[in-house]
């Protein structure tokens, strides 16, 4: 590389972020491809930003669901579940807002606050349910 022009080093350095990205979408894909089943909430996988909404429906949700994660379609209103969120591990479905709610802390406050199913990507963290909770379990959070 000390030999290299200037030009001659830039290219090879886009070639190899290039092959980096390359390297990294294989094995996230890999991983993904062989997504072991999820138990717990530890075992549900950092969801990847899907630049192609296409994609993410049609492989990411799949795979979410073949490996536990309960479907939209099979949630009961104001059922509440156990899984994972950036701000929660349990919320309860509203079919009504086609949201999930969960208790939230924000500056020493509490409320409710709502989230999407992780079939209804928005670009914002996203719920994914894995087993049905109880009442309790949901007001549990709430202290």
């Amino acid at each position: 590389m000390k030999d290299m022009t200037k030009d001659a080093a830039k290219l090879w350095m886009e070639s190899e972020k290039l092959r980096l990205r390359k390297e990294r979408e294989e094995n996230r894909r890999a991983y993904w491809n062989n997504l072991p089943k999820i138990a717990k909430v530890s075992d549900i996988p950092q969801l990847p930003y899907a630049e192609d909404p296409e994609e993410w429906k049609s492989f990411y949700v799949v795979k979410l669901i073949e490996a536990g994660a309960i479907s939209k379609g099979l949630l009961k209103d104001g059922g509440w579940y156990i899984g994972d969120h950036r701000n929660a591990t349990v919320a309860r479905w509203c079919a009504a807002k086609n949201k999930f709610e969960y208790w939230r802390t924000k500056f020493s406050s509490r409320y409710i606050d709502e989230c999407n199913h992780f079939e209804d990507d928005d670009g914002y963290a996203l719920f994914v349910p894995i087993y049905e909770a109880t009442e309790d379990q949901f007001e549990r959070n709430a202290e």
